[in-house]
């Protein structure tokens, strides 16, 4: 139904909201933060819509063979986005540790978000594999679901909704709505009941598992960055295990989630992020921009490093290649030293020199990435409803039959996407899980 469905990225950004935390409270705000989110989240439209295209040059696509070693600027969006989910950490749970929440209810904090991206994400990637022959079309399923989404895990603006029984009801309206549709859901080449499946988590389970991970690594070591480093080199070590068959035993986690990757090398780059982060804080051993700079720039090298020496080994073992498919951790690495090496650019412009003339779309949509998330899919479905009932074609599908036409169609629609979601935000209008 999608242009992309296959190849979906993460359109998601701490503020996924803060899910993937999207403030940053403590001190003064790191606008670089939600800039670099907001191009991630534009790049990660426009990068999928462009899937959808015919033509398309192999630079601007994931690397091809899938299992190649190598990647393109396309495989770094979403390793840069987890990066970013990293570095809000230390704000959006330092915030709360300082006005005084308990352990138990920040757990309890981190455990609804994860489980909640979990949810939209099975429910998302069962989209790519709906039956034709439903009681309900794919794209009107679709659709509805991603309305389902925004109500359950929508945010009124100040002024609206300010009952609380009327916040309940709307999502209550939401939960209903994809109880529904759970049921009504028809898959490919499966029976029951309930024939959604758990093909994998999606983007934004992915996204879910890593953040898991590197919020329990903060709240044991908070900003001690020792221990953090210590922690990023255990999950890739915890990757390179898994490769090695040392979790082959435990089929009751393995048949659930990929250790090796959604565990280990994934939540590497979370953490590598968290650590990044702990850099801006108040207190920390960097207080100006120049050693923040510095810092960042050294920090970038050594990831860089590391990425070029275990991919010194690729002839002894393929998990040592650079693979986004494979999650390998030289992927991973060289991936986190570019995000943070473009990070220190736009922190040197929009913090340091406080030139942000025409940043202010990226700022404001990187602080309503999940809205962005969700709204492109969303559409996709609308589009593709009139075909659906009526003999008219997909008007949308056919602007990219050729390249030309279809890279102003991609372009196009990833910057009225970034930039709904900009306007939303503006309003005060946001998807918080």
């Amino acid at each position: 139904m999608s242009p992309s469905t296959t190849t979906l990225e993460i359109y998601p950004a701490p503020q996924l909201h803060a899910a993937l935390p999207g403030h940053e409270p403590r001190g003064e705000r790191v606008v670089s933060i939600d800039v670099l989110r907001g191009l991630t989240v534009l790049l990660m439209i426009f990068v999928n819509d462009l899937a959808g295209v015919a033509g398309v040059p192999a630079w601007m696509k994931h690397i091809d063979p899938p299992g190649a070693d190598g990647m393109t600027f396309v495989d770094v969006i979403f390793p840069a986005f987890l990066f970013i989910v990293g570095m809000s950490i230390p704000f959006a749970l330092g915030r709360r540790l300082e006005r005084g929440e308990t352990r138990g209810a920040l757990l309890r904090h981190i455990l609804t978000r994860t489980l909640s991206l979990l949810l939209i994400g099975v429910f998302m990637v069962n989209t790519e594999v709906i039956a034709q022959e439903g009681p309900v079309s794919p794209a009107l399923w679709s659709l509805l679901m991603y309305i389902g989404v925004i109500l359950v895990w929508s945010a009124p603006p100040p002024g609206y909704l300010q009952e609380r029984w009327k916040r309940i009801a709307l999502r209550a309206s939401g939960g209903v709505l994809l109880g529904t549709l759970l049921f009504l859901y028809r898959g490919t080449g499966v029976s029951g009941i309930i024939e959604m499946r758990p093909y994998w988590w999606g983007i934004l389970g992915l996204i879910g598992w890593a953040y898991l991970v590197a919020c329990m690594a903060y709240l044991l070591l908070r900003n001690q960055t020792t221990g953090l480093l210590g922690v990023t080199v255990l999950l890739y070590c915890l990757f390179i295990a898994d490769g090695a068959g040392a979790f082959s035993g435990l089929t009751w986690i393995t048949n659930w989630v990929d250790i090796g990757s959604a565990l280990g090398s994934h939540a590497g780059i979370v953490v590598s992020g968290v650590l990044a982060g702990t850099m801006l804080l108040p207190g920390s051993a960097c207080q100006s921009p120049q050693s923040r700079i510095r810092w960042a720039i050294l920090f970038g090298f050594g990831l860089a490093a590391a990425g070029s020496l275990l991919h010194a080994a690729r002839d002894v073992d393929p998990m040592f290649i650079i693979n986004k498919i494979a999650a390998t951790p030289p992927w991973c690495l060289w991936s986190s030293a570019i995000t943070i090496w473009i990070w220190t650019a736009i922190y040197w412009l929009v913090d340091v020199r406080k030139q942000r003339k025409g940043t202010e779309m990226l700022r404001l949509s990187g602080q309503n990435a999940l809205f962005a998330y969700i709204l492109a899919p969303l559409l996709y479905a609308a589009f593709a409803l009139p075909s659906t009932y009526f003999p008219v074609p997909d008007l949308y599908a056919m602007l990219g039959a050729g390249f030309s036409v279809g890279l102003v169609r991609s372009i196009l629609f990833a910057f009225a996407v970034t930039g709904l979601a900009a306007v939303f935000q503006h309003r005060r209008m946001q998807l918080k899980l």
